[in-house]
C-alpha cells in the first residue's frame, strides 16, 4: 500500500490474448512515464508516444492506485477521445477494482458506467469522452488525465472547460498521452510548451518521447528474398535499426494493409518531429534536418547552451535576433566559427533587453570577440542592444551605404536573399548544427503568402539568428564553406546495390 510501484505489479490485467496476470512486467516506456508519475515535484506530465505501447494502461493503474490509496476525496477525470477508447479504460479501472484481494476490498459510494468512487474517502474516478454532455461540470477535480488529446474534436474549447473545473493542491497533476497528429493542433502546442519549460529549467513539468523502435512488439522477420530500398538501409543505419525493425517498417508503409509513410510517421515516430512535420512545403530539407536530430544526442537545457568551447585562434560569428525580454518572444544569439560549427546558443525570454545585450557582449568576449550581427528593425529591442554593445566596444557587424555604416535592418528582400543563402549551405552539409531547438525551428520555417517564417505554433527566434549568424560568417577571416558529414556519423557498409550500379 505505501509502495506505488509493489502495489501496481500486483494489479491484474488482461494480456493480448485475454489471459489474466500480474502487471508485474512492465516495457522500459510505462516505467519511464511512472517515475514521472510518482514523482510529487512533477505537475504537469506530456508524453508523445507511438501508437499502443501500453501508456494508457500504466496510466490507469497509477490512478487507481493514487485513487485507492488516497485518505482526502481525490478526484480524477480521464477524458478520452471517442466513446470506445473511454469504455475501455474505465473497464480497466473497474478491472482492477474487482480483481483486489478481499482483505483489500472497500465499498463503493458510487459505481456506474463512468464514475468509480469509495464510499470511505470520497477519492473517485470519472471517465468521459471530450465533446461529451457536462464537459465534466459536476465534480470539482485535482487530476486530470487527457488521453490521445490530438484526436480530441473542439479540443481547445473543450480543454478550456475541463480546467476550470481544476482546483489546485497538493494532489494537483495534469497528464497528457497522445499520439501526434499533424502540426499546429492543441497537443503540438503543449508538446512545444513542455519543451519550452524544461530548456528552461522548470521542474514540475516533464516531457517524455517515445520512438516505436524502442518498443520490441514492432518486429517481424523478413522473408529471404526481401531486398530494403537504399532510403531503407540508410535509415536503419542512421537510427541503429535492425531489418526486423525495418521489414515491419515497411510493412507497415507499404503492404496489403500500409498506411503510407505520412501517417506512418505521425503514429510511428522516430524523433519528435516525425509526427508534426509537413513533408512537402518546407523551406529547409526535411530528411536533412530530422536526421540530425537523430544524431546529435541528447537535448541541452537552460538559457545559455555550449556545444563548442572556445578556442585559441579560431574566428567566431554572432547572430542576434533581440526581443524586449519580457516574457513574449525570446531574445537569441546564435555563435558559428569560421568552420560552420555551431558553437553556442542564448536563449532568453525574461530580464529585459539591457540583459541580454550585458549578456550577448560576455558571450562576445568569450568567444574571441566574436562579431556580432544584430537585427535593428525601427521600434524593436536591438537598437538598444546596439548601443550596449557599442559602450562594451563589442565587434559589430556593418554594411556600407555610400559613405556611412548601416546595421542590418531586415526587409522582405534581405530576409529573403539571407534565408535563401542559408537554405544552400544548410541542405548542402555545409553546417554543424548541434542544438534541439534551433532545429526545430528550422523544420517548421515556410514560405507563405511570401512570407518567410515559422509555422505550426513554432517561434522562428532560433532560426533567425542563426540566419544573421551564417550571414556574417560569409565575411569574416578566413570563412570557410565545407561539408561537416553529419549523416556519416555512423560508418555503415556502402548498399551492396550501390556498388553495382557503379559499375554499369
Amino acid at each position: 500500500m505505501r509502495d506505488r510501484r509493489e502495489f501496481i505489479c500486483r494489479l491484474k490485467i488482461a494480456n493480448e490474448k485475454g489471459q489474466v496476470q500480474n502487471f508485474d512486467t512492465p516495457h522500459p516506456e510505462q516505467l519511464s512515464l511512472l517515475y514521472a508519475l510518482e514523482d510529487p515535484n512533477i505537475k504537469t506530465v506530456v508524453v508523445d508516444k507511438p501508437r499502443q505501447i501500453g501508456g494508457t494502461t500504466l496510466n490507469c493503474a497509477d490512478t487507481f492506485y493514487s485513487t485507492f490509496v488516497a485518505r482526502d476525496p481525490v478526484r480524477t477525470l480521464i477524458t478520452a477521445h471517442e466513446n470506445d477508447a473511454t469504455d475501455s479504460i474505465f473497464s480497466r479501472i473497474r478491472f482492477f477494482h474487482e480483481t483486489l484481494p478481499a482483505q483489500l476490498q472497500r465499498e463503493l459510494g458510487r459505481s456506474n458506467r463512468k464514475e468509480h468512487v469509495y464510499k470511505d474517502t470520497g477519492a473517485g474516478i470519472r471517465c468521459m469522452t471530450a465533446g461529451g454532455r457536462g464537459q465534466g461540470r459536476s465534480w470539482t477535480y485535482q487530476r486530470l488525465v487527457a488521453e490521445e488529446l490530438a484526436f480530441w474534436p473542439n479540443a481547445r474549447d473543450v480543454w478550456a472547460s475541463l480546467t476550470s473545473t481544476m482546483h489546485d493542491g497538493p494532489h494537483n497533476k495534469t497528464v497528457i498521452i497522445s499520439t501526434a497528429n499533424g502540426p499546429g493542433d492543441l497537443f503540438h502546442e503543449k508538446v512545444l510548451a513542455a519543451q519550452r519549460a524544461e530548456m528552461q529549467g522548470d521542474f514540475s513539468t516533464k516531457f517524455l518521447f517515445f520512438r516505436w523502435a524502442d518498443h520490441n512488439k514492432y518486429r517481424l522477420s523478413p522473408p529471404d528474398d526481401w531486398e530494403p530500398t537504399q532510403e531503407e538501409y540508410e535509415l536503419a543505419g542512421l537510427h541503429m535499426l535492425d531489418w526486423q525493425q525495418m521489414y515491419w517498417r515497411h510493412q507497415k508503409i507499404h503492404g496489403v494493409n500500409g498506411i503510407g509513410e505520412l501517417r506512418f510517421r505521425r503514429e510511428y515516430p522516430l524523433t519528435i518531429e516525425d509526427g508534426f512535420i509537413l513533408l512537402t512545403g518546407s523551406w529547409f530539407s526535411v530528411d536533412y534536418l530530422n536526421a540530425t536530430l537523430a544524431v546529435i544526442g541528447d537535448k541541452k537545457e537552460g538559457e545559455l547552451r555550449i556545444y563548442h568551447p572556445p578556442e585559441k585562434g579560431m574566428t567566431y560569428a554572432i547572430g542576434a535576433d533581440p526581443s524586449w525580454c519580457n516574457g513574449g518572444d525570446y531574445a537569441v544569439a546564435q555563435v558559428l566559427d569560421r568552420t560552420g560549427r555551431q558553437c553556442a546558443v542564448l536563449s532568453m525570454n525574461m530580464g529585459g533587453e539591457n540583459l541580454f545585450a550585458e549578456r550577448l557582449a560576455e558571450l562576445s568576449l568569450a568567444y574571441n570577440r566574436g562579431r556580432v550581427l544584430c537585427e535593428s528593425n525601427p521600434g524593436g529591442a536591438g537598437r538598444n542592444v546596439i548601443r550596449i554593445l557599442t559602450k562594451e566596444r563589442v565587434p559589430l557587424w556593418k554594411r556600407k551605404v555610400g559613405k556611412s555604416l548601416k546595421d542590418w535592418t531586415t526587409t522582405h528582400g534581405n530576409k529573403e536573399e539571407a534565408y535563401g543563402h542559408m537554405r544552400q549551405v544548410v541542405n548542402g552539409d555545409n553546417l554543424q548544427l548541434n542544438d534541439h531547438a534551433t532545429i526545430q525551428e528550422l523544420l517548421h520555417i515556410r514560405e507563405e503568402n511570401g512570407s518567410i517564417e515559422g509555422q505550426d505554433g513554432y517561434h522562428d527566434d532560433h532560426a533567425m539568428a542563426l540566419v544573421l549568424a551564417e550571414w556574417n560568417r560569409r565575411t569574416i577571416p578566413s570563412s570557410v564553406t565545407r561539408p561537416h558529414g553529419r549523416r556519416k556519423r555512423y560508418n555503415k557498409p556502402r548498399h551492396p546495390m550501390t556498388a553495382v550500379r557503379s559499375l554499369m
